[in-house]
């Protein structure tokens, strides 16, 4: 399966002066892409598991590298003013050991964005409530998942590996489908302040900006 989307979250949080980005489980090279369209003299260095994936990203990133991140050795890799890890986490045996090797591929002044997959988002607690734990080919209960957070176990992640989380949120939606339709601007007022109040309940992932203690 080769991840080709571009996390528009994620992609909004990346600032415009990042000169040196990683981009770990970089897909197809999508997000990268979108980047030098804007940015050409970035540097972009790519991490994924699959060959299949590193030969379609080659033509959009500088770099890229074929690593199984359970067994990470960051060195050899290089620094970065901007590190993303999007929906990749989850995936990992022991992701706070990952992030704590982390550390020393980020600049003193670089960010660290990551984004998670809700495991309590409202419609995967009605799952729950109807005694659905099934495993599926996507999404939240995506098969190859061996982790899963909510909105404390994903702060809580992050401050283990010894980050300094600068901001979070929650990126969701309220239930709304008749609104959306006909007021898409209020529906997309609601969403923001449902995702704000209650970021376990409405949020489909969450994106935490985190830079070295």
């Amino acid at each position: 399966m080769i991840y080709e989307a571009i996390n528009q979250a994620v992609l909004s949080c990346i600032p415009e002066t990042t000169t040196h980005l990683l981009d770990i489980g970089c897909g197809s090279g999508a997000l990268a892409k979108q980047i030098k369209s804007c940015h050409p003299s970035c540097k972009i260095v790519g991490i994924t598991h699959s060959k299949e994936e590193a030969n379609l990203a080659s033509s959009y990133l500088d770099q890229i590298f074929i690593l199984d991140l359970n067994n990470f050795n960051s060195c050899e890799i290089g620094q970065f003013d901007c590190i993303v890890c999007s929906h990749i986490l989850e995936h990992l045996s022991d992701p706070e050991i990952f992030l704590s090797k982390l550390r020393q591929n980020l600049t003193f002044d670089g960010i660290l964005i990551i984004a998670l997959p809700n495991a309590l988002h409202w419609k995967q607690r009605l799952e729950f409530l109807k005694g659905n734990f099934k495993y599926t080919e996507g999404g939240v209960m995506d098969k190859t998942h061996l982790r899963f957070f909510d909105w404390m176990t994903a702060f809580e992640l992050v401050q283990k590996a010894d980050f300094k989380i600068t901001s979070r949120m929650a990126d969701g939606y309220f239930p709304l489908p008749v609104i959306r339709k006909v007021f898409p601007i209020v529906a997309s007022s609601i969403d923001r302040f449902a995702t704000k109040c209650s970021p376990g309940l409405f949020g489909v992932q969450f994106i935490i900006i985190a830079r070295k203690e």
